[in-house]
């Protein structure tokens, strides 16, 4: 982990579990104060009695509030209980001085008393009295100024419940403040009320100019693909003072853009500058979500936000629940990021696809060959492809890399009017949406099940499948992310102000190498590719070619009607290259197609409108993640069998999204450092 990241991650406090003995309120003027033991307290809750335990330091009588003599505890209770010495609890009444901040969690604020979806900044007057209520208490009113106030997150809670859809915050509160307003105890309590960690939030991964500038060959370092992952890799690796050469096969992001607007307009399909290939990966054409399962609180997941926002992102990317940039911000902000990567001495190249890698005698590798014949030599490559880069993997096959077949997930992409959505999920405040103008967060779902398939004809045994959606585009549109006409693939894409009618997401089946066993002879640790493949043929065929989408109504999917509507008949589609209307039951497994229906119509249950004639399947969506890894060890981030290579991110088979895999590439150049620190 780089060093910025170690000294930021956040370390858990050990938290024993309270007896039963034990006071269970605590105030900030008492606080316990550690001490070792494994005793006193003794038995309680029985026939009476029981010797306290024996403990390594001075145990404490509840009833006196005092040490005992011996070191055990108060004497007779009432019944079994186990011993309490300080290590466990230890005494409430050691004087600590006022927290820096006071964190509170899960602050509720009415929608008509809040600034709004928009602003993440602000603290309101609503915001402002709710702090006040939960800090002040009995004979102790608190009236705190917003400027004493701090939004650490944001979020917009629409669960079902006895609350109407509300904003909920985390805030810290300057400590002295509460102080000067009176409030002289505060009742802690976890996940509500807690001392404010007193670390600043780490900074921007941002290299100073010059960084990198005359590295020598000994500290250069190859970086191959220019999406989230390489990109941090890449400026991670200039703020070391390794000179990165980022290589990336398709194009800049301002002349990808062209070349995705030859695609709209005149069906062109660019093969190397597309949807998928170019800067920025396949997630600058996408809703650019910034949610990780990693955690948000989580050193390195900051330092990207940082990052993100020093390179242009709103400032309420850092306290967003669930920030998101749109396609139109994530052009702006690579633009800006591959300029300070080329300030800090870094090298970039695009429509630089690798074709082989170079590797020595003793199978370490060595450098890469490029599509123009062009080698490049480096102590270090740091291997970052996305997960469409299938010729890549063929390559490292050639090349003797440790590849494994990995699971991922299959099935359609499901639209709705966004309208629906918002019905769905916020009721009557659906109306506060306003296309992604009102004051509310245009709604999204999020929905998974696990559905018993029985064998179906041709099929063994019974099986659970893990069906899910999938990369929510709240306000978005169908986009084809195909790196050739003759195979068809979808996903979504949302704009900033996620202003369009339609909402989207995947809805998928969990699949894997059981699904493809009878292509791994051929294909070995590759089979994965070749499955997702298939489906993509049969599904461009089904379109009729010309990247023409094949669309199904969910209600026809579900009663299995083969015979397809016209197309007038259909909901309109927001895929812009035109749909086909077809019979998308026959295009994945029987077992696949019975996991998606059973999931839909409970989906419908939690979302009503789900599975309605105005909901539209899109087919087919395939490239939720890589089918195959390329495996290192976690250790020194290498390959387990080629020293040198460094595998990272999404394509590689280690994240999923665009922060996971930006995180990911920050390490993988902390390993590279290490290694040529160590020579």
């Amino acid at each position: 982990m780089p060093a910025w990241a170690a000294a930021a991650m956040p370390v858990a406090p050990s938290r024993p579990a309270r007896p039963r003995c034990a006071p269970t309120r605590a105030t900030a003027d008492f606080q316990a104060a550690p001490a070792a033991g494994r005793g006193g307290g003794g038995r309680a809750r029985g026939r009476g009695g029981g010797r306290g335990g024996r403990s390594d330091g001075p145990a404490v009588d509840w009833r006196r509030r005092a040490p005992t003599p011996d070191g055990r505890g108060p004497g007779r209770g009432r019944g079994r209980g186990r011993g309490v010495s300080e290590a466990s609890f230890p005494p409430p009444f050691v004087v600590l001085p006022p927290p820096r901040a006071w964190r509170l969690f899960n602050v509720s604020v009415p929608v008509d008393a809040d600034a709004g979806k928009d602003d993440g900044v602000t603290v309101c007057d609503g915001l402002a009295d709710a702090a006040s209520a939960r800090l002040g208490n009995a004979g102790q009113a608190l009236r705190l100024d917003p400027a004493s106030i701090t939004v650490v997150r944001k979020s917009f809670d629409a669960r079902k419940g006895p609350h109407p859809p509300r904003f909920s915050y985390v805030v810290d509160v300057d400590g002295a403040a509460v102080t000067a307003g009176g409030v002289t105890k505060v009742r802690e309590v976890a996940g509500r009320t807690e001392r404010a960690p007193d670390d600043p939030p780490p900074g921007p991964l941002l290299p100073r100019a010059g960084a990198a500038a005359g590295a020598p060959p000994a500290r250069t370092a190859i970086v191959v693909g220019g999406g989230p992952c390489g990109l941090f890799a890449a400026l991670a690796l200039a703020g070391a003072g390794v000179k990165p050469i980022l290589l990336e096969r398709g194009r800049a992001v301002e002349h990808r853009g062209r070349d995705i607007g030859a695609l709209y307009v005149r069906s062109l399909l660019d093969p190397e500058s597309n949807i998928s290939y170019g800067e920025g990966g396949a997630g600058t054409w996408s809703d650019g979500k910034l949610t990780t399962r990693i955690g948000r609180n989580a050193g390195d997941v900051r330092a990207v936000l940082a990052t993100l926002a020093a390179a242009g992102a709103p400032q309420s990317t850092l306290t967003s629940g669930k920030p998101h940039l749109g396609t139109d911000r994530l052009v702006r902000i690579l633009a800006n990021l591959r300029q300070s990567l080329l300030d800090a001495g870094g090298e970039v190249r695009f429509s630089a696809r690798v074709v082989a890698l170079t590797t020595s005698g003793g199978g370490t590798a060595t450098g890469v060959t490029l599509a123009d014949g062009t080698t490049l030599t480096a102590p270090a490559i740091v291997m970052a492809p996305g997960h469409s880069a299938r010729d890549t993997y063929a390559a490292l096959a050639d090349a003797g890399a440790a590849l494994e077949a990995k699971p991922c997930a299959v099935g359609f992409r499901h639209e709705a009017p966004q309208s629906l959505i918002d019905v769905a999920r916020y009721g009557e405040l659906a109306e506060a949406v306003g296309r992604g103008k009102g004051p509310v967060p245009v709604a999204d779902y999020q929905l998974a099940t696990q559905v018993v398939v029985r064998a179906q004809a041709g099929e063994k045994g019974s099986a659970a499948r893990d069906v899910y959606s999938f990369c929510m585009c709240p306000g978005g549109q169908v986009v084809p992310t195909s790196t050739s006409t003759d195979e068809l693939c979808v996903n979504g894409m949302s704009f900033s102000a996620r202003g369009s009618p339609w909402a989207n997401a995947a809805l998928v089946v969990g699949v894997g190498p059981a699904d493809w066993a009878h292509l791994t002879p051929a294909h070995g640790p590759l089979a994965g590719v070749e499955f997702q493949r298939e489906i993509e043929r049969a599904a461009a065929a089904a379109g009729g070619g010309a990247l023409k989408c094949p669309v199904q109504r969910v209600d026809d999917f579900l009663e299995g009607a083969s015979t397809p509507r016209a197309v007038a008949d259909l909901p309109r589609s927001s895929y812009r290259l035109g749909v086909t209307s077809a019979d998308l039951t026959t295009l994945y497994p029987p077992s696949i197609t019975a996991a998606l229906k059973a999931a839909i119509a409970r989906f419908d249950r939690d979302l009503p409108g789900f599975a309605s004639s105005a909901s539209l399947l899109h087919g087919v969506e395939t490239r939720t993640s890589a089918p195959v890894r390329i495996v290192r060890n976690e250790s020194t981030g290498q390959c387990v069998n080629m020293g040198g290579l460094f595998p990272a991110g999404e394509g590689a088979g280690y994240a999923g999204g665009i922060v996971s895999a930006a995180v990911d590439g920050a390490r993988a150049a902390a390993k590279v450092v290490a290694a040529l620190r160590a020579g």
